[in-house]
């Protein structure tokens, strides 16, 4: 069985909600650019749903991501990184989000995050979503 997690995103440009699906980590990457370059001031985000009924969202920030992950429990965390300065922002569903600066993560670990969620859900995985990846550090909020 391949992986299925469905994936949506709001599309500033079209004023509606983009959703599909992925059947393999590798695509994490091509989503997020292209919807990265939907907005330039204000990218918006990408939420992944697990059969399990858990999520991932990807707030992006230039070359930096906050990642919020659902369990299928209902346990919220949240991605917890370095960096300095205030908030960072990006397009919830049409709604301008801030987090603080220090939820973000480097683009290249959220990306081998978010691959690695897609993948749990894969033919070798046992269809629940891990609650921590190695390049992500999380917190429970």
């Amino acid at each position: 069985m391949e992986a299925i997690v469905r994936f949506r995103y709001f599309d500033p440009l079209q004023q509606s909600t983009v959703e599909g699906e992925l059947t393999a980590g590798t695509d994490v990457a091509e989503l997020v650019s292209v919807v990265t370059q939907l907005r330039a001031s204000c990218s918006p985000e990408v939420e992944l749903s697990g059969r399990d009924g858990s999520s991932l969202v990807l707030g992006v920030s230039h070359d930096r991501a906050v990642v919020l992950w659902t369990s299928a429990d209902g346990t919220t965390r949240h991605s917890v990184g370095s960096a300095a300065g205030d908030r960072v922002a990006f397009d919830y569903f049409g709604a301008l989000t801030q987090v603080p600066a220090h939820y973000t993560v480097p683009l290249t670990a959220a990306l081998t995050a978010a691959g690695g969620y897609v993948e749990a859900f894969s033919s070798a995985g046992d269809g629940a979503a891990p609650m921590s990846w190695a390049s992500v550090p999380l917190a429970v909020d």
